[in-house]
């Protein structure tokens, strides 16, 4: 029994005994740890002219697009073009059958002539009987009658020469032709279809050298679009909306005159400078406005950027420590962030927070760090 009490004694020190050392040593490693700086990434505070711009969905549309509508009816005898071709302004697309024109055109100029002939004799008429309606060897109503037969002869001669004219615009409209210069769209009919004056889109032109893209703002960002307006040209960059690749570049050409009550926006368009072969009619693009610039404005990483109950602030390195600075965010672009806050140009702010990073805890740069073991190579121990 004394035995085992013993043995219970020895074991219990030799337990107690480890759990010192353990002890021990975290506690020593964690003031080690304590007393040893985080190395740490960081970024300077720029302070800088700052760009400030809209980005907004856009689609490009042909600034000008005409859809090609026969203006005579009749059967297509010929189709001058393809689909995809660039035409020039006054170049034949399609071609109507015009016999039926010309026959009214001949038929009409004989109905011309016949009613010229009757206005010539109604004339001559009137001319024999004008002597004698004065000494009163003809009646009044005799005289009446023959002014009478040359008005309605002068009447007739007019409609005739009317339908002269329409005969020959029908047989004009029979061959179509591009209002203006542009690539031809999809083609609807073919030759032996039978066309109506009016009826549907033969085909569509768009104009290859003039591009828009049409885009809406947002009502709560149109009071700085209108002050940047006032202030002169509004310029934009077109991105594809897969990339940041700038694309095109444009003016803002054209502002509603009101917000669209359905979505809450104003609709706009941009003109673009040049067409470039990448970018056509319907594709939807990223547009960016360009409002002008923030002068002296605070930027930092958006890395940079923490975020509490209380709002955002960052790690600034002060003293070697990182210390907490609540900032206010403005605006970011394309990976920057302005803020406001006590913040100064050039100084380090973390853009890549340890985890065992503490609020005043001890910090070293990156760079510093490099530095130091850069200038202790070669030194003896």
């Amino acid at each position: 029994m004394k035995l085992r009490i013993l043995l219970f004694v020895i074991l219990s020190a030799l337990v107690a005994g480890v759990v010192y050392r353990i002890h021990y040593a975290n506690n020593g490693d964690d003031k080690k740890r304590g007393d040893k700086a985080l190395s740490v990434k960081t970024v300077p505070v720029a302070v800088r002219d700052f760009p400030r711009v809209i980005d907004l969905p856009g689609t490009l549309e042909a600034a000008q697009q005409v859809a090609i509508v026969s203006q005579a009816s009749g059967t297509l005898q010929r189709q001058h073009v393809q689909e995809g071709d660039v035409v020039k302004a006054g170049q034949v697309l399609f071609s109507l059958d015009a016999r039926p024109a010309q026959a009214r055109i001949a038929q009409t100029q004989a109905t011309l002539a016949g009613a010229r002939a009757e206005v010539a004799e109604a004339q001559k008429k009137l001319e024999r009987l004008t002597p004698l309606m004065q000494p009163g060897y003809i009646s009044r109503q005799e005289f009446d009658d023959a002014q009478l037969a040359l008005e309605a002869a002068r009447a007739r001669a007019g409609t005739a020469s009317a339908d002269l004219e329409t005969a020959r615009l029908d047989a004009q409209y029979a061959q179509i032709l591009a209002p203006i210069a542009g690539r031809v769209g999809r083609i609807a009919v073919r030759p032996g279809s039978l066309v109506q004056a009016g009826g549907e889109t033969l085909t569509t032109l768009l104009a290859t050298d003039e591009i828009d893209v049409r885009a809406s703002v947002a009502q709560q960002d149109w009071p700085q679009l209108a002050l940047a307006r006032k202030r002169g040209k509004v310029m934009a960059d077109v991105f594809f909306d897969a990339d940041h690749t700038l694309r095109a570049q444009g003016e803002l050409v054209f502002v509603d005159a009101q917000i669209d009550a359905t979505t809450g926006t104003v609709p706009i368009k941009v003109r673009l400078i040049g067409t470039p072969p990448a970018l056509l009619s319907g594709q939807g693009v990223q547009l960016r406005l360009q409002l002008g610039s923030e002068p002296n404005a605070k930027v930092v990483p958006e890395a940079a950027l923490q975020h509490a109950q209380q709002g955002a602030y960052v790690y600034v390195v002060r003293g070697g420590k990182a210390v907490v600075q609540a900032v206010e965010q403005i605006r970011s672009l394309d990976g920057d962030q302005v803020v406001e806050g006590a913040l100064h140009a050039g100084e380090p702010v973390l853009v890549e927070i340890p985890q065992r990073l503490k609020a005043g805890g001890k910090v070293e740069l990156e760079g510093d760090k490099n530095a130091d073991q850069a200038a202790g190579v070669g030194k003896a121990p």
